[in-house]
């Protein structure tokens, strides 16, 4: 009669029960789905692209990736996708799956503030007010996008606002330079409203 030894009856042992676990249902669930948002995102859809994009990120599905995500909300953005550009804003700032880089990050914060995506208008602000990246806080832009970003419903854009408005004053911001910027926030918000209306 031929006997296993401990280690071969160790490794069967293992191998049995790796064999009799069942599969988690939803994890199944979100494999198969995240193949097929990545095959549909092959035809070029943007904002298939995004949540493709988005699938990386999260780590739905497949293993959490920000560079694949980077290259999904690149492809997106392209195409001129709002929600890829303030997503691209967001990577550049901390750097995840790309260098971080604020001129980069203002870059696309700009693209999708410019379109009324609110998110992107307060994370341009945080940078102008906090000067990451820059040389200097610069209060009259943290203002101008505070207020737009506040105008538009972000709660503490709305909250913070005022607090940036108050330091528009000398020494750090002239008069003229206050009513200049006070005026292309009554413009910007103006043209926005006659275009979503």
């Amino acid at each position: 009669m031929k006997t296993t030894t401990p280690i071969l009856a160790l490794f069967l042992a293992i191998n049995l029960n790796a064999q009799e676990k069942p599969v988690n249902p939803a994890v199944l669930k979100a494999k198969q789905d995240f193949e097929a948002k990545k095959a549909e995102a092959a035809k070029g859809d943007p904002a298939v692209l995004y949540e493709l994009g988005d699938l990386h990120y999260f780590g739905k599905g497949t293993a959490r990736n920000f560079g694949e995500a980077f290259k999904a909300y690149t492809t997106a953005a392209a195409k001129g996708y709002t929600l890829a550009e303030a997503n691209l804003g967001y990577l550049y700032e901390r750097g995840q799956g790309v260098g971080q880089d604020y001129k980069k990050a203002m870059e696309w914060y700009s693209k999708a503030a410019e379109k009324g995506h609110a998110e992107s208008q307060a994370n341009l602000a945080e940078i102008y007010y906090s000067s990451k990246g820059l040389p200097k806080r610069d209060y009259v832009n943290a203002w101008k996008w505070y207020a737009i970003a506040g105008a538009l419903g972000h709660k503490e854009a709305a909250v913070f606002a005022p607090k940036v408005q108050a330091l528009l004053r000398e020494p750090q911001v002239t008069a003229e330079q206050k009513a200049k910027v006070e005026a292309e926030v009554k413009t910007w918000l103006d043209a926005y409203k006659k275009k979503t209306s």
